[in-house]
């Protein structure tokens, strides 16, 4: 690495007209983004720097970029195919995309990187930005087959599809997602279309009691029933009423993703519902089909610590511009409340999920009134 660094080149009027065009949909970082070459970058480097390797970086320089909290984006050719691994603070992540061209970081590429991550987009992310972009075009990409594939931390083989989950309806409504099953028993009455019981212990029995005591409750009625993390617990409940538990589906963070048995899941004809917070992990997740992605966090919310700053209504508008071809069934997450869902639901969403508007609310049966009488609108 030289001392003083020679920045890629950028195209530095795409970038602009980016900035002008999304800046106040998506937000902009106060802080300038800048790109090295590998070979040219400087000895001092900050979080807001991005190191570009054509193949593969050797370990110190793998080390000392990591060290410094900047990006480093290692880019193979394969075929005609790009590989590029992305190592950042968030994590490392490898995807594979169809080449448009023989230079790995076009100076159209580069413009399209530093504006996606001066627009709050992780590097994850923004690297899909960057690959999926459409040259010659001024809009934001949303055609699902320019995006890369994941590779690690792949959840199936790219050129092996999953069969998929059995499906969800593309409306599930209003989504209650619930801490106890005592709140499923108080919300299945009042026909709350899902509900999920997201009961947190490591006590195994009371984690049986709480799933067969909220399937009880759900059984015959309208409600459908989704049990969170708890997949292993689900299936065997499911499977010892003979497939008729009143268990309609599990659903899975990304963290859960890597430990659960989705063969399993699959076999056992329950649905499977995940939640995503951005491009790469929507990608991941789109290999093994599932019946639906929960899109979010789009507000702040303080029922659950997030991986990432709140998406957004920009955000959340292009996720389901994107995905919504690929898996009808999407839902709105995080942070949504009666007076913020007329928004959310009008990008498009079949379903919202909420929690402190119900658990909140003084009167939960004219919440949960009004809360579905919105769906209607």
């Amino acid at each position: 690495m030289t001392r003083q660094g020679v920045a890629a080149t950028v195209d530095a009027a795409l970038f602009k007209d980016l900035m002008a065009r999304f800046g106040a949909t998506f937000g902009r970082d106060k802080a300038e983004w800048r790109a090295w070459p590998l070979a040219n970058a400087p000895a001092a480097l900050g979080r807001h720097d991005v190191v570009l390797a054509d193949g593969e970086a050797a370990a110190d320089a793998i080390d000392r970029i990591a060290a410094a909290g900047a990006v480093l984006i290692e880019s193979d050719r394969e075929g005609g195919r790009w590989i590029d691994t992305v190592r950042s603070p968030m994590g490392i992540w490898v995807l594979e995309v169809a080449a448009d061209d023989d230079t790995p970081h076009s100076a159209a590429f580069v413009a399209v990187l530093l504006a996606a991550m001066s627009l709050h987009f992780p590097a994850h992310d923004a690297l899909c930005i960057a690959r999926a972009w459409q040259p010659g075009t001024s809009a934001w990409p949303s055609d699902f087959a320019r995006f890369p594939r994941v590779r690690h931390a792949a959840l199936a083989s790219p050129d092996q599809p999953a069969a998929p989950f059995a499906p969800c309806p593309p409306d599930l409504g209003l989504y209650a997602v619930m801490p106890s099953a005592a709140w499923i028993e108080t919300l299945v009455p009042l026909a709350v279309p899902t509900v999920q019981l997201r009961f947190k212990s490591d006590d195994v029995e009371a984690v049986r009691e709480e799933v067969a005591r909220a399937a009880t409750a759900a059984k015959g009625a309208s409600s459908r029933l989704f049990i969170n993390d708890h997949w292993r617990v689900a299936i065997d409940y499911h499977a010892s009423c003979g497939g008729d538990s009143g268990i309609y589906g599990i659903h899975l963070g990304q963290e859960d993703l890597d430990e659960a048995d989705l063969d399993a899941i699959r076999a056992s004809g329950l649905r499977l519902g995940v939640s995503t917070h951005g491009y790469a992990e929507m990608l991941r997740v789109a290999a093994i089909a599932p019946s639906y992605l929960a899109l979010g966090a789009i507000f702040p919310t303080t029922t659950k610590v997030m991986p990432t700053s709140p998406q957004g209504m920009g955000r959340f508008q292009a996720y389901v511009a994107l995905m919504k071809p690929v898996i009808p069934s999407l839902v709105g997450i995080g942070g949504v409340n009666a007076t913020n869902m007329p928004e959310v639901l009008a990008v498009g969403v079949g379903s919202a999920a909420v929690v402190r508007a119900i658990t909140e609310a003084h009167d939960v049966p004219a919440a949960v009134a009004g809360l579905h009488a919105l769906f209607g609108r």
